[in-house]
């Protein structure tokens, strides 16, 4: 059991051996300073890559009917330097999500964060309109799609 403030968790491949619910219980009993700590270097890439992998995942095929758009993920921090990003590309069409690290296709909707406010969105302990209030996520393109990514992905433990 990890105590609260600590993020031991995040020491090693262990993110890729959580399930939905014991990776959100870990982030909301991480402080936010910590998790923005342990999230550089190799962590933050084993992390980013999991959150990814996963997304095909968590998307709700009823819900994602009729919806076609590519999205444009830029996750601040890589190299060390904070303007550098880390790119993913989500296509979500016929009711499927497929990753890529290239773009498939321009894309509709682009997302910029850290990847700190990334891990708090997708495993629910952060909304996503919230941190955009904050200004720790910014949205450009289609945005009424966009204000519907939150209702095709379930976000946070089932």
């Amino acid at each position: 059991m990890t105590e609260r403030g600590s993020a031991g968790w995040l020491e090693s491949e262990g993110i890729t051996t959580l399930d939905a619910s014991e990776l959100a219980r870990l982030v909301d009993r991480t402080s936010e300073r910590e998790l923005r700590h342990r999230l550089i270097g190799g962590v933050r890439e084993v992390a980013l890559r999991e959150i990814f992998r996963r997304m095909p995942e968590y998307l709700r095929p009823a819900r994602a009917a009729g919806f076609d758009a590519v999205i444009s993920w830029q996750i601040t921090g890589a190299g060390g330097d904070g303007h550098s990003v880390d790119e993913y590309w989500i296509h979500v069409h016929d009711s499927r999500c497929t990753v890529s690290s290239t773009p498939p296709a321009p894309a509709d909707i682009s997302i910029r964060t850290d990847p700190a406010t990334l891990l708090r969105i997708v495993t629910g302990n952060e909304d996503p309109i919230v941190a955009v209030l904050k200004q720790r996520l910014s949205v450009r393109g289609d945005l009424a799609q966009a204000a519907r990514l939150t209702k095709l992905f379930a976000v946070g433990p089932a």
